[in-house]
């Protein structure tokens, strides 16, 4: 998913007719507004988009792994 897509797709929700009449259809009628609007995202990532889910960025992803790059040795054992 092309985050220009997902851009101009909020950009489309921000009509409020365009808004109600995409909450309001059938998931194929969802996925034909998409393809009318010449929109090529899937439906199940526009949804999140709508919801305000995103993927993690690089970044994002490695401080919530716990990665912080660092390699650190194994304690030593206790005696």
């Amino acid at each position: 998913m092309s985050a220009e897509q997902v851009q101009a797709f909020l950009k489309m929700l921000e009509d409020q007719k365009f808004r109600a009449a995409f909450q309001a259809a059938t998931p194929e009628a969802r996925r034909a507004m998409l393809i009318k609007a010449g929109l090529d995202i899937p439906l199940e990532q526009a949804l999140a988009a709508m919801k305000g889910e995103r993927e993690l960025a690089e970044e994002e992803l490695d401080k919530v792994a716990g990665g912080d790059g660092i390699v650190r040795p194994p304690p030593p054992p206790i005696p």
